[in-house]
Protein backbone atom coordinates (compact mmCIF):
# COMPACT_ATOMS: atom_id res chain seq x y z
CA UNK A 1 0.00 0.00 0.00
CA UNK A 2 1.47 3.36 -0.59
CA UNK A 3 0.84 6.90 1.25
CA UNK A 4 -1.83 9.11 -0.73
CA UNK A 5 0.36 12.44 0.52
CA UNK A 6 3.97 11.76 -0.20
CA UNK A 7 3.86 8.21 -2.32
CA UNK A 8 5.90 6.29 -0.04
CA UNK A 9 5.31 2.50 0.75
CA UNK A 10 3.52 2.03 4.14
CA UNK A 11 3.90 -1.89 5.04
CA UNK A 12 1.00 -4.26 5.72
CA UNK A 13 -0.33 -3.05 8.91
CA UNK A 14 0.79 0.42 10.31
CA UNK A 15 -1.68 2.97 10.34
CA UNK A 16 0.65 5.95 9.42
CA UNK A 17 3.26 6.95 6.93
CA UNK A 18 6.59 6.97 8.63
CA UNK A 19 8.09 9.09 5.85
CA UNK A 20 4.75 12.15 6.05
CA UNK A 21 3.10 10.79 9.28
CA UNK A 22 -0.09 11.26 6.97
CA UNK A 23 -2.78 8.46 7.73
CA UNK A 24 -2.52 5.46 5.94
CA UNK A 25 -5.19 4.58 3.56
CA UNK A 26 -7.98 2.06 5.01
CA UNK A 27 -7.70 -0.86 2.40
CA UNK A 28 -10.98 -2.27 1.62
CA UNK A 29 -10.97 -5.69 3.43
CA UNK A 30 -10.54 -8.60 0.61
CA UNK A 31 -13.83 -10.44 -0.33
CA UNK A 32 -14.43 -13.91 -0.64
CA UNK A 33 -14.74 -15.19 -3.92
CA UNK A 34 -18.80 -16.22 -4.34
CA UNK A 35 -18.45 -19.64 -4.37
CA UNK A 36 -20.27 -21.71 -6.85
CA UNK A 37 -23.38 -23.11 -5.43
CA UNK A 38 -23.47 -27.23 -6.33
CA UNK A 39 -26.65 -28.48 -6.27
CA UNK A 40 -26.32 -31.90 -4.86
CA UNK A 41 -27.50 -34.78 -6.88
CA UNK A 42 -30.54 -36.11 -5.19
CA UNK A 43 -29.72 -39.26 -3.39
CA UNK A 44 -32.59 -41.28 -1.25
CA UNK A 45 -31.79 -38.80 1.53
CA UNK A 46 -30.57 -35.04 1.40
CA UNK A 47 -27.76 -34.33 3.43
CA UNK A 48 -28.02 -30.80 5.65
CA UNK A 49 -27.07 -28.30 3.27
CA UNK A 50 -23.71 -26.84 4.29
CA UNK A 51 -23.75 -23.00 6.33
CA UNK A 52 -22.29 -20.71 3.90
CA UNK A 53 -19.16 -18.78 5.72
CA UNK A 54 -19.30 -14.86 5.52
CA UNK A 55 -16.44 -12.51 5.90
CA UNK A 56 -17.15 -9.94 8.45
CA UNK A 57 -15.02 -6.78 7.53
CA UNK A 58 -12.17 -6.49 10.25
CA UNK A 59 -13.43 -3.23 12.81
CA UNK A 60 -11.75 -0.17 11.75
CA UNK A 61 -8.91 1.02 14.28
CA UNK A 62 -8.83 4.33 15.66
CA UNK A 63 -6.92 7.25 13.56
CA UNK A 64 -4.05 8.32 15.83
CA UNK A 65 -4.18 12.04 15.40
CA UNK A 66 -0.55 13.15 14.03
CA UNK A 67 1.24 15.33 16.11
CA UNK A 68 3.79 18.45 14.63
CA UNK A 69 6.74 18.89 16.35
CA UNK A 70 7.67 22.64 16.04
CA UNK A 71 11.36 23.32 16.83
CA UNK A 72 11.19 25.93 19.58
CA UNK A 73 11.73 30.30 18.41
CA UNK A 74 15.19 31.04 19.20
CA UNK A 75 16.08 34.70 19.89
CA UNK A 76 18.57 36.50 17.63
CA UNK A 77 21.66 36.51 19.12
CA UNK A 78 22.54 40.68 19.21
CA UNK A 79 25.05 41.38 16.56
CA UNK A 80 28.21 43.54 17.97
CA UNK A 81 30.10 45.56 15.32
CA UNK A 82 32.98 46.81 15.82
CA UNK A 83 33.10 50.71 15.80
CA UNK A 84 35.21 52.52 13.31
CA UNK A 85 38.39 54.53 14.28
CA UNK A 86 39.53 56.94 11.71
CA UNK A 87 43.43 57.59 12.61
CA UNK A 88 45.34 60.75 10.77
CA UNK A 89 47.62 59.25 8.48
CA UNK A 90 51.01 60.44 8.89
CA UNK A 91 53.01 61.77 6.50
CA UNK A 92 55.77 60.18 5.28
CA UNK A 93 58.90 61.73 6.95
CA UNK A 94 61.77 62.23 4.12
CA UNK A 95 64.30 64.26 4.03
CA UNK A 96 65.62 67.08 1.99
CA UNK A 97 68.97 66.88 2.80
CA UNK A 98 69.70 63.12 1.51
CA UNK A 99 67.70 63.80 -1.75
CA UNK A 100 69.83 66.96 -2.66
CA UNK A 101 72.68 64.60 -1.14
CA UNK A 102 71.85 62.27 -3.98
CA UNK A 103 71.45 65.25 -6.66
CA UNK A 104 74.27 66.54 -5.82
CA UNK A 105 75.91 62.95 -6.36
CA UNK A 106 74.67 62.54 -9.66
CA UNK A 107 75.46 65.48 -11.14
CA UNK A 108 79.15 65.27 -9.69
CA UNK A 109 79.79 61.96 -12.39
CA UNK A 110 77.75 63.92 -14.98
CA UNK A 111 80.34 66.81 -14.32
CA UNK A 112 83.16 65.13 -13.65
CA UNK A 113 85.60 67.09 -16.36
CA UNK A 114 84.80 70.35 -15.13
CA UNK A 115 87.04 70.61 -12.36
CA UNK A 116 86.31 73.55 -10.37
CA UNK A 117 82.38 73.19 -11.02
CA UNK A 118 82.92 69.31 -9.76
CA UNK A 119 84.63 70.22 -6.57
CA UNK A 120 82.09 73.07 -5.61
CA UNK A 121 79.28 69.78 -6.41
CA UNK A 122 81.33 67.42 -4.20
CA UNK A 123 81.60 69.72 -1.04
CA UNK A 124 77.99 70.47 -1.26
CA UNK A 125 76.78 66.83 -1.77
CA UNK A 126 79.36 65.25 0.62
CA UNK A 127 77.75 68.00 3.39
CA UNK A 128 74.36 67.12 2.09
CA UNK A 129 74.38 63.30 2.25
CA UNK A 130 76.45 63.22 5.52
CA UNK A 131 73.69 65.30 7.64
CA UNK A 132 71.09 62.80 5.91
CA UNK A 133 72.22 59.99 7.31
CA UNK A 134 72.57 61.63 10.59
CA UNK A 135 69.09 62.78 10.99
CA UNK A 136 67.53 60.04 12.94
CA UNK A 137 63.92 60.43 12.08
CA UNK A 138 64.67 60.76 8.35
CA UNK A 139 62.85 58.22 5.85
CA UNK A 140 65.65 58.47 3.01
CA UNK A 141 68.75 57.17 4.76
CA UNK A 142 69.37 54.91 1.30
CA UNK A 143 69.15 58.26 -0.72
CA UNK A 144 71.57 59.98 1.73
CA UNK A 145 74.11 56.74 1.42
CA UNK A 146 73.81 56.50 -2.20
CA UNK A 147 74.43 60.53 -2.97
CA UNK A 148 77.29 59.80 -0.24
CA UNK A 149 79.15 56.93 -2.88
CA UNK A 150 78.07 58.56 -5.67
CA UNK A 151 79.76 62.35 -4.47
CA UNK A 152 82.96 60.43 -3.97
CA UNK A 153 82.85 58.81 -7.18
CA UNK A 154 82.70 61.87 -9.19
CA UNK A 155 85.40 63.25 -6.57
CA UNK A 156 87.92 60.45 -7.67
CA UNK A 157 87.20 60.95 -11.69
CA UNK A 158 87.15 64.75 -11.50
CA UNK A 159 90.92 63.76 -9.75
CA UNK A 160 91.63 61.28 -12.46
CA UNK A 161 90.21 63.27 -15.43
CA UNK A 162 92.22 66.50 -13.88
CA UNK A 163 95.49 64.45 -13.49
CA UNK A 164 95.13 62.80 -16.93
CA UNK A 165 94.69 66.45 -18.55
CA UNK A 166 97.23 68.36 -16.28
CA UNK A 167 99.73 64.97 -17.45
CA UNK A 168 99.13 65.34 -20.81
CA UNK A 169 99.48 69.15 -20.99
CA UNK A 170 102.44 69.16 -18.98
CA UNK A 171 104.32 66.33 -21.30
CA UNK A 172 103.49 69.22 -24.43
CA UNK A 173 105.04 71.56 -22.56
CA UNK A 174 107.96 69.88 -21.60
CA UNK A 175 108.36 68.79 -25.00
CA UNK A 176 108.08 72.40 -26.27
CA UNK A 177 110.49 73.45 -23.70
CA UNK A 178 112.67 70.79 -24.74
CA UNK A 179 112.74 71.37 -28.31
CA UNK A 180 112.70 75.33 -27.86
CA UNK A 181 115.98 74.35 -25.80
CA UNK A 182 117.64 72.53 -28.49
CA UNK A 183 116.81 74.92 -31.22
CA UNK A 184 118.28 77.74 -28.72
CA UNK A 185 120.96 76.01 -28.69
CA UNK A 186 121.88 75.09 -32.04
CA UNK A 187 121.18 79.06 -32.61
CA UNK A 188 123.59 80.23 -30.27
CA UNK A 189 126.50 77.65 -31.61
Amino acid sequence: MFCESCGASIPDGQSFCSNCGAAAPVQPAPQAAPQPVVQPVQQYAEPAPQPVQQYAQPAPQPVQPVQQYAQPVQQAQPVYVQPVVAIPAQPRKSSGMAIAGLIMGIFAIVLCWFPVVNWILGLLGLIFSIIGIAKKNGGAKGAAIAGLILTILGAILSIAMFGAIMGTSLNQYVEQAESAASAIAETTY
